[in-house]
């Protein structure tokens, strides 16, 4: 399975999210809950991150984490594989408690960052556990409020200078904001980007640069490292740029590699629709599609230097000046 490519830099906010291995319940009563809000706590301070918000759920967990260091993925995994221990050590059981990865979402602070922390509080009440996020114990939202009292590690101030200088105005202005979307379907993640990237055009390039700094690794999804929301135009494009090709030979040839290798990129990297790529390809039948990809996976499979280069290719979605060796 892919790994996700994590983005980590000082300043950049994340939706974490995990979840329980097969659904499963990861808090069984209020003990489980109290064990790891105080493990959470400690990797607040171990990891210096600031916590922006927390819900804990029946069989997950929602974070929102701004970071001083580059330490998400190693905080996350020892936050969870500590949990797990405990949690198998107490109610005598084996096997895993978490899926084997958390869910993790780069936001853009200024455009997402307060939708996201609403988004996060509210989910006891979209689950119908609770009519108001103030009446659900194990959330961030009661100590924003000031309902309970907060813990040191949890960044209140942070939240509430969002809202207004004076703590009691920006409280009050903080619990209307997030009452506001009470019964209120949210939509926020119909703007995610290749499944990590949430924020604004210009916020997404920035993050561009930066994924292109970063080691490139098979494992890691390229629909990721291309960030911007793929086309058949940009896939042709990038595929005739590697080749050194008039885009033409693609749209209008009657095969060969490189149009074989655009129905790939296509299909499993673009998560484009059979309809799309036909059109960009001028088939007349999408379901010649799937069979294109196929014979790929094959040429691929059996040239390891042609599928290093496809990764290098689509990871900096620029042209190599190396030579392909078809």
């Amino acid at each position: 399975m892919s790994r996700p490519l994590r983005i980590e830099y000082p300043g950049s906010l994340h939706h974490v999210t995990s979840r329980g291995n097969a659904r499963q319940n990861i808090f069984l009563d209020d003990r489980d809950r109290e064990f790891f809000l105080f493990l959470l706590g400690m990797a607040v301070q171990r990891f210096s991150w600031i916590l922006m918000a927390y819900v804990l759920m029946s069989n997950h967990f929602h974070l929102v984490i701004q970071l001083r260091n580059e330490t998400l993925s190693r905080g996350m995994q020892w936050l969870n594989s500590k949990y797990s221990l405990r949690f198998n050590r107490r109610h005598a059981r084996v096997g895993h408690v978490l899926q084997s990865r958390p869910d993790i979402q780069l936001v853009e602070s200024e455009t997402y960052g307060l939708e996201v922390l609403r988004y996060v509080v509210l989910n006891p009440v979209r689950a119908g556990m609770v009519a108001r996020p103030d009446a659900y114990l194990w959330s961030s939202h009661r100590a924003v409020v000031g309902e309970t009292p907060t813990p040191e590690w949890l960044a209140v101030d942070d939240v509430l200078v969002q809202f207004g200088v004076e703590r009691v105005l920006a409280r009050a202005a903080y619990r209307d904001f997030v009452d506001a979307a009470i019964g209120r379907k949210m939509t926020l993640w119909r703007d995610l980007v290749g499944q990590i990237y949430l924020g604004s055009d210009e916020w997404r390039e920035r993050v561009r640069e930066r994924v292109d700094l970063k080691p490139r690794a098979d494992e890691h999804p390229r629909v990721q490292r291309l960030v911007g929301e793929p086309s058949m135009d940009r896939i042709i494009r990038v595929v005739a740029d590697m080749f050194s090709i008039h885009e033409s030979r693609i749209r209008m040839g009657r095969g060969g590699l490189p149009r074989m290798l655009t129905a790939w990129i296509a299909w499993h990297e673009g998560l484009l629709t059979n309809v799309e790529i036909a059109a960009g390809l001028r088939l007349r039948y999408s379901g010649q599609i799937s069979r294109l990809a196929e014979q790929c996976d094959r040429v691929l499979s059996g040239n390891p230097a042609l599928r290093n280069y496809v990764n290098v290719c689509l990871s900096t979605g620029s042209r190599s000046h190396a030579q392909v060796q078809v």
